[in-house]
């Protein structure tokens, strides 16, 4: 095995022969890419196959094994400054808000173990992006804009693909289907709080206003108001945790009224204070 650290984040290429490797990462968002070879995934008691071409996100923490005969993986760790960098430089490069498409990968309650892509055109074009990665990795390069706008182009193909997923898996159930639909909705458009107003996104799914938040909790077992605080807490928890952004930023960004609001809210619902939480990590 052999890493490069660059930015924060850190590229390795993994050689398996007859072997196991575990896999846990502490970094935001991980990833690993199959080079070559084939083998067996191991998560959370299940069994996946995988192949040449595969690409798996690792959640936080979590522990997943590899094993196989002959196998080559690429793994790619990125803490949140590094994607932080990707948002900042958003207006020169034209990239989207990669940050909230990562906060929707990350925290997508639905997800489940496997490849990724569900479209062969873009599994293809994140080969040659990933390749791209190692290759400026493994040469030093100097000028880190061609890395971050292979990842910023890469976590777009990922966000769509899982977006596309979520929906195309579930149309036998559709009662499934919609409500997976709304959740992915929500997820997209956190930032925005009139697009995510009861009225606004029954509209949007051509549900009556009256209904939705009956329907909502049917489907979920938690209330729409319930759901849509407990998903904003988590993205301040991610903020806290891995970034230095100002709590008042946190709060515009994620549409509280305003700091002490949001102070408030994290303290009654996570028992410490935000910047108690943020201390942890320090």
């Amino acid at each position: 095995m052999k890493g490069m650290h660059l930015e924060g984040i850190e590229v390795r290429e993994i050689q398996l022969k007859e072997e196991e490797m575990m896999f846990r990462t502490k970094t935001f968002l991980s990833f690993v890419y199959i080079v070559k070879g084939e083998g067996t995934l191991m998560y959370d008691e299940r069994n996946i196959n995988f192949s040449q071409g595969k690409l798996f996100i690792i959640p936080e923490q979590e522990v997943y094994r590899f094993e196989s005969k002959a196998a080559r993986l690429i793994s790619i760790q990125c803490p949140v400054e590094f994607i932080d960098k990707i948002r900042l430089e958003a207006d020169r490069i034209e990239s989207c808000e990669n940050l909230y498409k990562l906060q929707y990968i990350s925290n997508n309650y639905h997800a489940r173990a496997g490849c990724v892509f569900r479209n062969k055109n873009d599994e293809h074009f994140a080969e040659t992006l990933i390749l791209q990665i190692v290759n400026e990795f493994n040469n030093k390069a100097d000028d880190y804009l061609i890395i971050r706008n292979c990842m910023s182009i890469l976590l777009n193909l990922i966000a769509r693909n899982i977006i596309q997923s979520e929906t195309s898996d579930l149309q036998e159930n559709r009662k499934a289907f919609s409500i997976m639909k709304i959740i992915a909705y929500i997820q997209q458009n956190i930032k925005d709080r009139e697009k995510t107003g009861i009225q606004k996104i029954a509209e949007h799914f051509g549900i009556s206003g009256n209904y939705f938040g009956e329907y909502f909790k049917q489907q979920t077992g938690t209330s729409y108001q319930d759901y849509l605080l407990d998903y904003r807490l988590k993205l301040v928890e991610t903020y806290l945790k891995y970034s230095s952004v100002r709590l008042s930023e946190i709060a515009y960004e994620l549409q509280f009224s305003d700091e002490s609001h949001l102070s408030k809210l994290f303290k009654k619902h996570r028992g410490v204070t935000p910047g108690e939480y943020r201390k942890k990590f320090k």
